[in-house]
Order: structure tokens, then sequence, then C-alpha cells
């Protein structure tokens, strides 16, 4: 859901997607690879950084329409 939500969903959604989002976030954190000069630690290192971005744009959405008072 997170990946497709907008910024037109409402407050509940959009506080459901940030919660999907964090729990995604953490499953990634405990599959870091070990080797941080491997391929498969810069393509975590991508997702990651993805998912962060992902992560402040839901937070400025919510914050949008918590500042609002919109549901």
């Amino acid at each position: 859901m997170y990946n497709t939500i907008t910024e037109n969903a409402s407050l509940e959604e959009l506080k459901k997607a940030f919660g999907e989002l964090n729990k995604k976030m953490e499953e990634l954190e405990s599959e870091e690879p070990e080797d941080e000069n491997s391929h498969a630690y810069e393509e975590w290192e991508s997702e990651c950084e993805n998912l962060a971005v992902r992560s402040e744009t839901l937070m400025t959405w919510i914050d949008r329409k918590m500042t609002a008072g919109l549901q």
C-alpha cells in the first residue's frame, strides 16, 4: 500500500501506509548483508534509501492533513 498511496488519501489511509512502511524498514534492517563492499549491500542500501524517502513523503502528507484538520 505504501508504494501506491497518494497525497489525496485519507489521514487514516496515510497512517496505515506509514505503519506498513515502518514494518518493511524493520524487516529490511534485519536483512543487512555482512559484506559492505558487495553488490548485495549496494542493493540493500539503495532500497533503504528509497524507503526512507517514501517515509519522509508520507510523514509530510500526514503532517499536512493533521495541520489542516482533515480526516
